[in-house]
């Protein structure tokens, strides 16, 4: 899996709360969900925090801090 460089990343949630909802983006497509967990065994491989995230159909989703958002982005397919 190709990573991008941590310095062309950016975190827009600095400090996501177990239970608030977030935008999240898995496999190229942005959903909504409820955080659960931090992945710890995610975040020992990769050097950065990783967490759980589950949508409203009960799917859990392990999401990278660089893929939470507050709001859901603009791009393309949304305009």
């Amino acid at each position: 899996m190709a990573r991008k460089k941590k310095e062309n990343q950016k975190i827009y949630v600095k400090n996501p709360k177990i239970g608030n909802k977030y935008w999240f983006k898995f496999i190229g497509t942005w959903d909504y969900g409820t955080l659960i967990t931090r992945n710890e065994k995610l975040e020992e491989h990769y050097g950065e925090p990783w967490y759980t995230l589950e949508d409203k159909k009960g799917m859990k989703y392990p999401i990278s801090i660089f893929n939470i958002r507050n709001e859901k982005p603009i791009i393309r397919e949304n305009v």
